[in-house]
């Protein structure tokens, strides 16, 4: 049962709040400030009415006390003053409400019931986004590859306004935590951050989840339930693989993009949202609106911007960036010894094709540590058998039959120094693997120098090169 503290010199205003309040609240009386911060410092209350006018010390002096360190305690304010500099005062010091006496025996229970309605959302939504936070740190957002920076300046660009975004990738890309990095980037950074995992959810919970449902709208709702769209409030709401949904839920989340407003079941108060949508799936929509497993207008609601997280095998350069990160991350929680990697095990990690994408790599390299973490160089023994076998390798770039030497006749001896750099390129990138930071490496240039001149020689890793004129 709840805990209300009711602050007031007057005995007779005191016992005219319990009788209002102890039916459904466990109700304590306190005579003085004194007594109030005794009660507050031994006892865990949930809401506190604090009368302003009181001998010794009065109610709004308490309240600039103590609101530092009780802040998630509401405190509603009580007074017979009528006047408005009070109620300012109050709402400054970080009152939740205020009431004048003589009060409406209603109002006040309304006003507490939401204040611990309210109270109770802060605390679930602080719970929630310490977990996530710990499971998604938005700084792992680690890479240089160009499809990569892409999809970062996407986002970068997206956070500037309220438009919905909708991110595409294969499991394991890491959606979700790109859909943290857009809200943490976002003028909604402050506002609670609340993922819907449409897979998770059968179909007989997913409108009650996502909308709530009044007391009494059906067997066992023996009190009101908040759903993602309240928890959400002015921030952002995600809808991770949107694209389960079944074509009955995609109506009503319709309706709410086009109206910002939905009604908790049972209930009949439309209630108004100003949650920002993000959407990801690991499915092609259009596909599936070809298909018609998905609804056509809803799809052109959620690809206002869309985003595409490249798999892991098309963006190589990044892994051994990644997997030091992981490293890194790991060994925060960790007694481990591990410093770096050995070169042939980084080897191994480059080459393979990654079926689980980022996902996995952080799942290997924690795996690692486990159970090798006290080697300051991780060798190749840590890795699983998949990565020795060859059995998953992700393709090397193709090379043209090699042409016959040039004799130089009839040609520029421009177009001569471009066939010799062209070889010397396609031959790093082959011994390499195909990561382009580690043939610069071997070149003994940068990887955007190597870069700027593969697209200038047409070399194009994954298909065969064009000769370049």
């Amino acid at each position: 049962m709840k805990k209300i503290l009711i602050v007031d010199d007057e005995v007779g205003s005191r016992e005219s709040l319990k009788m209002v309040f102890s039916k459904d609240y466990q109700v304590i009386l306190a005579e003085s400030a004194a007594v109030a911060i005794t009660m507050l410092a031994t006892q865990r209350i949930d809401v506190v009415l604090l009368d302003v006018i009181m001998p010794e010390k009065d109610g709004l002096t308490l309240l600039k006390e103590v609101q530092n360190l009780y802040q998630d305690i509401p405190f509603i304010m009580i007074s017979a003053s009528m006047s408005l500099r009070p109620v300012v005062e109050a709402i400054k010091a970080g009152a939740s409400d205020y009431v004048t006496k003589p009060f409406d025996v209603a109002e006040i229970r309304r006003i507490v019931a939401r204040a611990l309605e309210n109270s109770v959302l802060r605390r679930k939504v602080e719970l929630l986004q310490n977990d996530v936070a710990r499971e998604f740190p938005v700084d792992g957002m680690v890479g240089q590859s160009d499809l990569f920076e892409k999809a970062l300046e996407d986002i970068q660009r997206a956070a500037k306004t309220d438009a919905t975004v909708l991110i595409c990738g294969a499991s394991g890309t890491g959606k979700e935590l790109m859909a943290r990095r857009l809200h943490k980037l976002s003028a909604r950074h402050e506002e609670p951050f609340v993922a819907v995992h449409c897979a998770a959810l059968p179909e007989s919970l997913i409108e009650s989840e996502l909308f709530g449902y009044e007391k009494g709208a059906f067997t066992h709702a023996e009190s009101r339930h908040l759903g993602r769209f309240d928890l959400a409030g002015a921030g952002t709401l995600f809808f991770d693989e949107v694209s389960e949904m079944s074509l009955a839920i995609q109506v009503k989340l319709l309706r709410v993009l086009q109206e910002r407003e939905y009604m908790r079941i049972g209930g009949t108060q439309v209630i108004h949202t100003e949650a920002r949508i993000i959407a990801a799936t690991t499915r092609d929509l259009a596909a599936e609106v070809k298909a018609r497993r998905f609804r056509d207008d809803l799809f052109y609601r959620l690809n206002v911007v869309p985003v595409f997280l490249p798999p892991l095998r098309e963006r190589a350069d990044d892994i051994p960036a990644l997997a030091h990160y992981f490293l890194q991350f790991f060994k925060r929680t960790m007694h481990v010894e591990a410093e770096d990697f050995a070169p042939e095990t980084m080897d191994l990690l480059v080459r393979y094709a990654w079926p689980g994408n980022v996902r996995e790599l952080r799942n290997i390299v924690e795996r690692m540590l486990v159970l090798h973490g006290l080697q300051r160089r991780i060798g190749s023994e840590a890795l699983p058998e998949e990565f020795h076998s060859g059995a998953s390798v992700a393709p090397e770039p193709e090379r043209p039959a090699p042409a016959e030497k040039p004799s130089g006749a009839g040609r520029s001896l421009q177009e001569i120094v471009h066939a010799q750099e062209r070889e010397l390129i396609l031959e790093a990138l082959t011994e390499a693997g195909g990561v382009q930071t580690r043939a610069a490496e071997r070149l003994g240039t940068t990887r955007r120098i190597l870069k700027y001149r593969m697209d200038k020689l047409n070399i194009r890793p994954g298909r065969s090169p064009l000769v370049s004129g």
